[in-house]
């Protein structure tokens, strides 16, 4: 179809925001009229291409622009003998001559007539004796362009390098915790909620949580008022490495001779900004990103809900590509019920024990209707009914597991130490690759259970994962310390960590004690608790807390086994057995403590249920009525 296109183009923002599209368009318009070119077209109206803001040095306007969508039309077959009015022929491109005159062989093998309206010159097949003009013409564009262009990126560089030695300014775009003062970056007030980020997320925080954590604590932890944080933009500022001080310069390198690589982008790294967060804090992070620790399980609140279609299991995605999300309210408090999730076992029968909430409905002429939450933990296996514990109330736990750390000799479970970041990236390395040799090993236990030859990449990742610890671990061995905040663990206020709600506190003693719990093992018997609790790589095997839970819960006793060498020492508040090598057991008395009767059964019970074959058991019972009676 024979139309008319007028064709006008700016090629920076300033350009765009003054008169220069205006200009064209009034010029353009006119010579149309003056012509009376619509007269011979299909269509009395024309069709208006624009360009603002696009460089046709760079050739945007042909690979990102209006006018390359035009000339595939063209391409196509779609204008055969139309008309495209422009201001001058650097308006349609300024690059090399051959690749202007390569265009404009396109549009004349499809009969099209461009208008050079400032040369009032046509070019078509008709008019060949044009195309020296038209060569001179899009040479000098090129050269004009081509000079603009090395002197401004020459001119960024001077500035670049002179500020590197002096110290000032790079460039006026920073982040929202800097400011430019006297010519330098200074960070203002807004680096502490970058740090505030930075620390909740190494308690066990997740972004998500973060989020609403800032958003309820109000506008001055908020980097613009007007916007609130999201679970993603708290993930972005985790990812960005100007709160190292870092930041990426681009320069484009450009080679006018190539037609197949003309432009390249030439990327450093420079630290230009003021430090928020250390080099190493930043590199911690990362791996807790990519490990998504478990141990923190946050409840309640709002959550981004994926649609997937239900024929290729992909998430919907909108017109830009991005997955489509809808963010969901559960009309619940945030909150974390359970700080020990993955660390219970069960003493029966070593299954793996979960924290389970049961909620009722009451009904009370003092309260009237209300429902109450009682949380408990059970033995997956007992679920099953393949094992007889019993379930243990969660609090009564978590209550005398805490009071027990709160008042650790942590001088035997570990050894104080100053903040080592490189040390918890390998013990977080060495988790991870602990948990692909299990997955690895249940997978192969699978075929081997279902009759299937397994592949021999399972065996080949498995012993590749398996090499991998052995490195990883030793080099874990040539740390001296573990990165473990005892501080902390000794001070946290009880009854602010037992509110579930209390999100911060909550999961930052959930990440200390991942660190020093190797697990814990739980069973009950009527209403006393027997909770067994062992410690990663220390000479204290375990710690034994008899409780019963009774309408006001009590400690009843507590026994440390403790290895030395070749002795095993079983103590109790009022005594001690020591047991040497494979000689007899002997009895040592706590001075100043008289010899308890329930200390003694409660051990008895103990060792009876863990080995009724154990020596320390045997001796016991055969010299019970003898230690008691003399």
């Amino acid at each position: 179809m024979k139309k008319c296109f007028i064709y006008h183009r700016v090629s920076s923002e300033q350009q765009r925001s003054g008169t220069g599209i205006e200009r064209q368009e009034q010029n353009l318009n006119a010579y149309v009229e003056r012509t009376n070119l619509l007269s011979e077209m299909d269509d009395p109206e024309a069709i208006i291409i624009s360009d603002q803001g696009v460089s046709a040095f760079k050739g945007l306007n042909m690979s990102e622009g209006e006018l390359g969508r035009w000339m595939e039309q063209v391409r196509g077959g779609m204008w055969d003998d139309s008309h495209l009015v422009l201001e001058s022929i650097d308006r349609f491109s300024r690059q090399n001559p051959f690749t202007v005159v390569a265009y404009l062989s396109e549009l004349v093998n499809h009969n099209i007539t461009i208008h050079d309206v400032s040369l009032n010159m046509l070019i078509n097949r008709s008019n060949s004796a044009m195309l020296p003009l038209v060569t001179m013409s899009a040479q000098r564009a090129y050269e004009e362009s081509k000079l603009k262009s090395d002197r401004i990126r020459d001119g960024w560089k001077r500035r670049r390098d002179q500020a590197f030695k002096q110290g000032t300014i790079v460039t006026n775009k920073r982040p929202q915790w800097i400011d430019v003062v006297d010519d330098r970056y200074v960070l203002n007030e807004k680096v502490a909620v970058v740090r505030e980020i930075f620390r909740l997320y190494q308690t066990g925080i997740g972004t998500p949580t973060i989020a609403k954590m800032l958003n309820e604590r109000g506008s001055e932890w908020l980097f613009e008022s007007s916007r609130l944080w999201r679970g993603e933009s708290i993930h972005k500022l985790l990812r960005n490495k100007r709160v190292t001080g870092s930041i990426f310069i681009s320069e484009i390198i450009r080679d006018y001779n190539s037609t197949f690589n003309p432009v390249d982008q030439k990327l450093s790294e420079m630290d230009v900004y003021p430090i928020a967060i250390s080099k190493e804090e930043f590199d911690l992070v990362q791996e807790l990103l990519k490990s998504r620790r478990s141990g923190v399980k946050v409840t309640g609140g709002k959550f981004l809900k994926k649609f997937y279609d239900p024929d290729t299991n992909k998430p919907y995605l909108d017109r830009d590509g991005n997955v489509i999300e809808l963010e969901v309210d559960t009309g619940k408090e945030i909150t974390q019920s359970n700080i020990f999730n993955g660390i219970f076992r069960c003493a029966r029968c070593g299954e793996a024990m979960y924290h389970n909430v049961v909620v009722t409905k009451r009904d009370s002429k003092k309260r009237g209707k209300f429902t109450e939450e009682y949380r408990y933990i059970r033995c997956i296996a007992e679920r099953d009914a393949l094992c007889e514990n019993k379930a243990l109330q969660y609090e009564v736990v978590e209550k005398f597991v805490i009071e027990h750390i709160k008042n650790l000799d942590f001088t035997k479970i570990l050894r104080p130490n100053e903040n080592n970041p490189e040390i918890e990236l390998v013990r977080l390395k060495i988790e991870e690759e602990e948990a692909h040799i299990e997955e690895y090993k249940q997978n192969i236990e699978r075929y081997r259970n279902s009759g299937k030859k397994i592949p021999f990449a399972v065996w080949g990742e498995l012993e590749e994962s398996e090499d991998r610890l052995k490195e990883l671990k030793v080099r874990q061995s040539t740390f001296t310390e573990v990165q473990v905040d005892t501080d902390y663990l000794r001070t946290v206020d009880p009854s602010v960590l037992f509110d579930v709600k209390n999100i911060e506190v909550r999961s930052r003693m959930a990440a200390e004690l991942s660190k020093i719990l190797d697990g814990i093992q739980l069973y009950r018997t009527g209403k006393h608790y027997v909770i067994t609790i062992n410690y990663k790589k220390v000479e204290v095997l375990k710690h034994v807390l008899f409780v019963e839970a009774k309408k006001v819960p009590e400690l009843v006793s507590c026994v440390a086994i403790e290895r030395f060498g070749d002795t095993v020492a079983y103590s109790t508040p009022s005594f001690c057995i020591a047991v040497e090598g494979g000689t007899s057991p002997h009895l040592i008395n706590v001075e100043g403590e008289p010899l308890s009767i329930i200390d003694w059964s409660l051990l008895l019970n103990y060792v009876d249920a863990v080995d009724p074959n154990d020596d320390v058991g045997i001796w016991m019972r055969d010299n019970m009525n003898f230690v008691f009676t003399n």
